[in-house]
């Protein structure tokens, strides 16, 4: 079973968007920490079903979602 890593980090508004840091074309944003995470799930489905092009080979079969929130936010 593969891992994605997911990248969490948080705007100066407050809001958060997150990127998948193993695989391209995998991003995401919401207003919570939970919503980013939704529309993580939200764009692998949407990057699964394209029709023009095959998805990653990282989405294929089993794999799990590691989320990791940006060290660097925490700090400032």
């Amino acid at each position: 079973m593969g891992t994605i890593s997911i990248i969490i980090e948080r705007a100066d508004d407050g809001t958060y968007g997150a990127y998948a840091e193993n695989v391209p074309g995998i991003y995401g944003m919401g207003r919570t920490a939970a919503e980013v995470k939704q529309s993580i799930r939200d764009a692998i489905d949407t990057v699964k079903e394209s029709l023009d092009t095959p998805p990653p080979a990282a989405l294929l079969g089993d794999y799990e979602l590691a989320f990791h929130y940006a060290t660097a936010e925490i700090y400032s």
